[in-house]
């Protein structure tokens, strides 16, 4: 995977980071991890290295999942899983990361990747298995996904500084991606409806993207790199796409596109730019 595969490089780099924290640990380990599991053939494991970790599990059903594994200093989890097969795997690095998933039904599953300081995870997901996967490297990022159907898809990659997630998804098989890469980016994505998908790829400082999906099959694709570009798309109704990419700083797009099969391009490159599509039928 490719969230994974970029953690397992900068988990060693940051090994090194908090060295220190632990060594003076070793000799007062206060971690505290609760469990409570109530149901049939439920599995729960915790591991905690470090000082003042915090890990809560809850399961009621059957089947559940949760593994949670912490190294560092003052990081908290708490996973809430109640019904049938539902999984939860968090992962956590560093100093003062929070995570937290609540999974109510069956066969929903939810990741979370932390490495860093003061990063926090948000996941709620209701239904039937839907899935999450959130990666986090570096300071202050959050993490908001909730998800509320059948097969619906999100993942959230940050790496940076204080950059900003909020994933909403209701229906049935719709799709989310949001890479983040820098400081200060901010990214929101709406979805009701069917099979609708969304990437959205943000490279730079304070750049800003929301995204609006309201029907069945449209599909968004927003690329901005560079300083405080602005995307905003909005699609309503059935089977229209939007292509974004703006290179460059202060650029800003507003895509609106109501009815079927509407298809629209922009691509700035530059300081300044403007521009604003509006489709219907």
């Amino acid at each position: 995977m490719y969230n994974n595969l970029n953690f397992k490089i900068m988990r060693n780099l940051f090994l090194s980071a908090i060295a220190l924290l632990i060594g003076t640990a070793m000799f007062a380990q206060f971690n505290n991890s609760n469990v409570l599991q109530v149901g049939l053939l439920n599995d729960s494991d915790v591991d905690q290295i470090g000082l003042l970790n915090d890990s809560d599990v809850l399961q009621l059903g059957a089947l559940n999942a949760s593994d949670v594994d912490q190294e560092g200093a003052f990081n908290t989890s708490t996973v809430a899983q109640i019904g049938i097969a539902n999984t939860s795997r968090v992962d956590q690095l560093g100093i003062a990361n929070d995570s937290d998933v609540l999974q109510f039904g069956a066969l929903n599953d939810s990741e979370v990747d932390q490495i860093g300081i003061l990063n926090g995870s948000t996941v709620t997901q209701i239904g039937i298995a839907n899935a999450s996967d959130v990666g986090q490297f570096g300071v202050l990022n959050t993490s908001d996904v909730d998800q509320l159907g059948l097969a619906n898809s999100s993942t959230v990659t940050q790496i940076g500084l204080a950059n900003d997630s909020d994933v909403d998804q209701i229906g049935i098989l719709n799709t989310s991606d949001v890479d983040q890469f820098g400081a200060g980016n901010g990214s929101t994505v709406f979805q009701f409806g069917l099979a609708n998908d969304s990437d959205v790829d943000q490279i730079g400082i304070l750049n800003t993207s929301t995204v609006a999906q309201l029907g069945i099959g449209n599909e968004s694709d927003v690329f901005q790199f560079g300083l405080a570009n602005d995307s905003d798309v909005t699609q309503i109704g059935f089977f229209n796409t939007s292509l974004v990419n703006q290179i460059g700083a202060f650029n800003t797009s507003d895509v609106l596109q109501t009815g079927l099969g509407h298809n629209s391009v922009v691509n700035q490159l530059g300081v300044g730019n403007m521009s604003s599509v509006t489709q219907s039928n």
